[in-house]
């Protein structure tokens, strides 16, 4: 069993073996010369053979020691190996992704300064904004946009679409077609949302003449329209928001060069009917299931939202539900006219 021990080399086998052979021989031969004169030859050499063997055991039972001693179960790690480079390659996939918006938002920003937001839009300019708002969607790195939006506090300023947000470009009919008026020309658009739940949007009119004449000619003027809503989350869609429309207010800002946004406004507001209805609910049963809801969370598909696509610090892009379209905004720090 000692032979055949893998902890022994082949080469001390095979030695320990010649000397056992050796031994034997020497011995059987005691045996069978112990008359002649050869017997104390015979031995001298079973001595010497029987010395040899035991020097041979003896140096072959230390490097069996030696090698028992130096292998040790604590100079092995049974654990797998550890990839000190996954920390560093997520770094650098976050790196690229960001380096790859950075690129894409800066191609979106020179389509909207060579085409006018969108308003002198080409349909190879749409499809070419199409593709990198795509892109761009596939990076967003805010999966719960509509997180606090409801503006209950609980998420303080974390919430990613609490800003203002001034349009860079859009492909929605409804925007696009303001254009095309011969008598006023929209100027900044803004998307109001420092003060959740309302979001206020917020168009600029000037004269169509503006445009063309300097201002010693067309002394400046400013219409401003903001439509107040409140928006709500969707239930099941962390990115979706729901809007209900409150009012709208036109307020003159400044007329042939001259001050005028102590004027009052015309406003209207949209939410009479259901004010007027939550009056005369207690009195006229049924009243208050006419269908003139708030806008809430209830129905992720009711009317009235829109879905972010891609939000960070610098810019949000929207695609509203009707009339379609998408919307890229950049962020700002006021939206004084």
């Amino acid at each position: 069993q000692f032979l055949i021990s893998s902890s022994i080399s082949p080469e001390d086998r095979r030695e320990m073996m010649k000397q056992i052979l050796i031994t034997a021989f020497f011995l059987l031969g005691n045996v069978c010369l112990k008359t002649d004169g050869f017997g104390i030859s015979a031995s001298s050499s079973l001595v010497r053979s029987l010395s040899q063997a035991r020097s041979s055991t003896t140096r072959i039972k230390a490097v069996v020691e030696v090698e028992e001693e130096a292998v040790s179960p604590d100079d092995y790690d049974l654990l797998p190996p550890t990839d000190d480079n996954d920390g560093e390659e997520n770094s650098n996939d976050d790196a690229d992704r960001r380096g790859k918006a950075t690129d894409l938002k800066l191609k979106l920003y020179q389509l909207g300064a060579s085409y006018d937001r969108g308003f002198g839009a080409t349909p190879r300019a749409q499809d070419e904004a199409d593709d990198i708002i795509q892109q761009l969607a596939a990076l967003n790195p805010t999966k719960d946009a509509a997180r606090g939006i409801d503006g209950d506090g609980g998420f303080g300023e974390e919430v990613p679409l609490k800003a203002i947000w001034r349009m860079v470009w859009t492909s929605a009919f409804d925007v696009v077609s303001l254009g095309a008026s011969p008598f006023a020309a929209p100027s900044a658009i803004y998307q109001d949302i420092s003060n959740p739940p309302i979001a206020t949007n917020i168009i600029d009119f000037i004269p169509r003449a503006q445009t063309f004449f300097p201002s010693s000619i067309s002394p400046p003027s400013l219409l401003r329209a903001e439509v107040a809503t409140r928006a709500t989350s969707r239930n099941g869609m962390t990115s979706r928001v729901g809007l209900n429309f409150e009012g709208l207010k036109l307020q003159p800002i400044e007329l042939l060069g001259q001050k005028v946004d102590n004027l009052p406004p015309l406003s209207v507001d949209f939410m009479w009917p259901q004010n007027l209805i939550k009056q005369l609910a207690d009195f006229v049963p049924g009243l208050d299931s006419l269908g003139l809801s708030d806008g809430g969370n209830a129905n992720v598909d009711a009317p009235g939202y829109f879905d972010v696509e891609y939000v960070d610090d610098e810019l949000l892009i929207i695609r509203q539900q009707v009339p379609g379209g998408v919307f890229a905004l950049v962020k700002v720090d006021s939206c004084e006219p």
